[in-house]
């Protein structure tokens, strides 16, 4: 067969290629399954994605259209975020990738046979073929860290957000109660949310209750009285509650002076000081 021969079968296998497109995308699962592996969740959401890539590549043999690198990319970034969004993991997913590659060449050898295609035509499938698989694994791998991290970013974000709540009880009254452990990392969280919710809500008295926090280092308890005196600037008075002894000793020990501090043992206590009382049946605000 000569060189023209082998080109027009290869126009006629990426013909082919286009027509069992979706076999092919369902192919997959077989080898999956083949080789003991799970598959995952198969959605048609999935299968139509699959189907795709091999029209891209089926038109790229075929000569139909002008089918770029770029459109591969493509591909390869919105299947990376759709296996986010299915939740598979990375090593599974980029597993996966591979047997697009089994899949298609299982498909060119059937067709070789047939057309009893050169040597060098297949060389040519390969030249066009592999190195746009390539680029398609690297797109999705890229995708895939992009995407997540992002998602990871929003939560993180939502569960920061959570962790410094600043909470209004009347117009200019606010409490902040702080729950688990406290870095150098949260304790700047917490000075730059306790400054711009006091200054959204107007506040004029901020309750700081400590009875959640187990431990606060030397570093902590620094930033924490940072905060106060911020607020302070601000006209902002503070109340500290739930103050442990261990916390009195590291501020003691730090210089750290209580003159001007409102100090409460208890929040439920000084609630009560500024007329919030407890009913059988209710909360009220006296």
């Amino acid at each position: 067969m000569n060189r023209g021969e082998n080109m027009d079968a290869i126009q006629l296998i990426g013909e082919k290629l286009i027509l069992e497109k979706n076999f092919l995308a369902k192919r997959i699962d077989d080898f999956i399954r083949e080789e003991g592996r799970s598959a995952g969740p198969v959605t048609d959401e999935i299968i139509e994605a699959r189907a795709e890539l091999f029209q891209y590549f089926g038109e790229v043999l075929s000569d139909k259209e002008n089918v770029s690198a770029a459109r591969f990319q493509g591909w390869g970034k919105k299947t990376g975020e759709l296996a986010v969004k299915y939740d598979i993991p990375l090593d599974q997913a980029l597993e996966s990738t591979r047997y697009y590659r089994v899949v298609i060449w299982e498909f060119f050898k059937g067709q070789v046979d047939e057309f009893n295609l050169s040597g060098s035509a297949v060389i040519d499938l390969a030249a066009v073929v592999d190195p746009l698989l390539d680029e398609t694994v690297q797109a999705f791998s890229v995708a895939y860290v992009a995407y997540n991290n992002r998602i990871l970013s929003l939560a993180r974000d939502a569960i920061e957000e959570l962790s410094v709540p600043v909470v209004r009880l009347t117009k200019n009254l606010a409490i902040l109660p702080l729950v688990g452990t406290i870095d150098t990392y949260r304790s700047k969280l917490i000075m730059d949310t306790a400054l711009e919710k006091c200054m959204e809500y107007q506040v004029e008295r901020l309750f700081i209750d400590l009875s959640g926090v187990p431990v606060i280092d030397t570093m902590v308890a620094h930033n924490l009285f940072q905060v106060i005196n911020s607020l302070k600037l601000l006209g902002v008075e503070v109340t500290l509650s739930g103050m442990r002894p261990e916390l009195a000793q590291t501020v003691v020990s730090l210089g750290i002076s209580f003159d001007g501090l409102s100090i409460a043992g208890s929040l439920h206590n000084e609630l009560e000081e500024y007329g919030f009382t407890q009913h059988p049946e209710r909360r009220t605000f006296a």
